[in-house]
């Protein structure tokens, strides 16, 4: 999937000419490229539309600037602290870089064979994204999807459980947390445990009931 944004280069750099851009209905960018930076703009509600949609961080995007197209990956969106909508974007140009780092979704499927969703259990995520590293353009996954008809009450879906497309590594190391099915069922464990305190209850009541003295007669 490639993303197409009009840019316009820009000459005039620092906070007012930021500003003025911004007052334009535009957003300031940046591509680092080998044979120099290159400083532009982009109209703000086109790259909003494809940003908030979840393109931008997992697609080659192509840029019409002065007759030319460039392909280029958004390596880093500053977001206004307020708004959370974005004020500035990095740009690599692929031919820049080796590796990539890009953010698919997380995307859960099957949810409607899940045992514990279907005990009344609800899905609670903690990712809706992550970070990878990519060995190509190519390699860049859209998604990541998550089979969650083997997700019972209690269950905790981790890094490791993640099936990462060839080329794609995780970006953060650890076996961190992704989301978890909750709910006021017994989880898949719980029946075990209890089996497992019942017969061990038995042999003890056994036990006890020897060691009573005999009743006086």
């Amino acid at each position: 999937m490639s993303v197409v944004f009009k840019a316009e280069k820009r000459e005039n750099l620092g906070t007012a000419a930021s500003r003025k851009i911004k007052r334009e209905g535009r957003i300031p960018a940046v591509i680092y490229a080998s044979e120099g930076n290159v400083n532009l703009s982009l109209d703000v509600k086109e790259f909003e539309h494809e940003y908030f949609k979840g393109n931008v961080l997992t697609a080659v995007v192509e840029l019409e600037l002065g007759g030319k197209k460039l392909k280029v990956i958004a390596h880093k969106v500053e977001l206004d602290p307020v708004s959370d909508r974005p004020v500035h974007v990095d740009f690599l140009d692929c031919n820049r870089t080796k590796t990539i780092r890009a953010q698919p979704k997380l995307v859960f499927i099957n949810q409607d064979r899940s045992p514990g969703l279907k005990k009344g259990g609800f899905l609670h995520t903690v990712l809706r994204k992550t970070s990878v590293i990519c060995d190509s353009v190519e390699c860049i996954p859209e998604k990541i999807e998550i089979d969650a008809a083997t997700l019972h009450l209690g269950y905790k879906v981790r890094a490791e459980n993640l099936v990462l497309p060839a080329g794609v590594k995780l970006a953060k190391k650890g076996n961190f947390l992704i989301a978890s099915v909750v709910g006021r069922g017994k989880s898949e464990e719980e029946p075990a445990a209890a089996a497992a305190a019942a017969g061990g209850a038995a042999p003890a009541a056994a036990k006890a009931e020897e060691k009573k003295p005999a009743a006086k007669k």
